[in-house]
């Protein structure tokens, strides 16, 4: 049985922006909301090692100043805003979801949302 997907962009300035919507089909979604607190690192275990099964991951934190780290497979990201990625760019952030570790650096606790869109038969 799929699920759909819908989202959303719009961005822009006085000088120019782009807007777009869209939706993707997915076999399954996997979300995790926490609560990282102050000077903590928390491991989510979505144990997806194969990244060519996720079709859309999305990171987004309650605070963008810097002081939020997404890492997996050997690789991080400083969130300064969501981290949006489609398809083949996945593999640019990782090889594998296996483990997802968020680190926060920010004096005061943030919140982490986390959704994974996923075609099991990749």
């Amino acid at each position: 049985m799929s699920d759909k997907l819908f989202w959303s962009l719009n961005t822009g300035s006085p000088g120019g922006g782009v807007a777009d919507s869209g939706s993707l089909e997915v076999e399954a979604v996997t979300s995790a909301s926490v609560t990282v607190d102050a000077g903590a690192t928390m491991e989510l275990a979505f144990q997806l090692e194969d990244v060519t099964k996720i079709a859309m991951l999305l990171v987004k934190g309650s605070t963008y100043g810097g002081t939020l780290r997404v890492s997996a497979g050997g690789s991080e990201v400083v969130l300064t805003g969501p981290l949006i990625l489609y398809g083949d760019a996945i593999a640019l952030f990782s090889d594998s979801l296996g483990t997802v570790t968020v680190a926060n650096d920010a004096v005061d606790s943030a919140d982490v949302d986390v959704l994974l869109g996923l075609k099991l038969t990749a």
